[in-house]
């Protein structure tokens, strides 16, 4: 793993857990929020999925030439890593070295099996990725996830670099959200009948070396034009 990966992972596990304490306390290392609500990491990661699943052209009964909605699929896959990631840090009791470490030993020791040119892998991958979140084996998780990710076979529908700028675009756009009341049910999702992440991945898409507080801004401003 090069020396810049590493810091890009490190600054990944230290915003998501700034975001866990700022949206739901520190209590939330304990599977509370501030409000007392159960979370459940395992749930999101694998209601996500199956919000990544139906982003594709998978239903045999309806639209059947509508072609994959591949920018939906991968922000749904980035937002699976939020929660793989909170997982980690859980487990960890909040150390933030020692999750990272976790998920890095456990990513060198993957194979990346052989698979047939086949449009429903990516579901299939997805679906095992499910499967380990219902069966709470956050090892698993790991591997299913890096099999996502990191595929050869994938690499046309994204790379780790893309993976990385989606996940600052999406981890600036909850806290902005949390910001303006998404909590509370008044933040405005839709904007001038966009949804939000779109305006994130195009900024991040047509803005070069991008960062959080200059997306943070940009958001800002479009919302209170919205």
């Amino acid at each position: 793993m090069s020396s810049k990966m590493q810091n890009q992972i490190k600054e990944m596990f230290e915003l998501q857990n700034k975001l866990n304490i700022n949206t739901n306390g520190e209590e939330w290392i304990n599977g509370v929020t501030k409000d007392n609500r159960k979370i459940d990491w395992f749930r999101c990661i694998y209601m996500e999925a199956a919000e990544a699943i139906d982003s594709l052209n998978w239903k045999h009964w309806k639209d059947i030439n509508k072609p994959d909605d591949m920018d939906n699929a991968k922000i749904e896959i980035v937002d699976i890593w939020h929660f793989v990631m909170s997982q980690l840090i859980k487990e960890a009791r909040g150390k933030e070295q020692k999750a990272i470490k976790r998920f890095t030993i456990n990513r060198r020791d993957i194979f990346f099996p052989k698979m047939k040119e086949d449009p429903q892998n990516l579901i299939k991958s997805l679906e095992a990725l499910m499967l380990s979140a219902l069966r709470k084996d956050t090892n698993k998780i790991i591997e299913n996830y890096i099999l996502i990710v990191e595929h050869p076979q994938y690499q046309e529908l994204w790379n780790f670099q893309e993976v990385y700028a989606l996940y600052i675009g999406k981890n600036c756009l909850n806290q902005f959200r949390q910001d303006n009341g998404y909590k509370e049910g008044t933040y405005k999702k839709l904007w001038n009948d966009k949804e939000d992440n779109v305006y994130m991945q195009n900024y991040i898409r047509d803005t070069k070396d991008f960062d959080f507080i200059s997306l943070y801004q940009y958001l800002k401003k479009t919302y209170n034009k919205a």
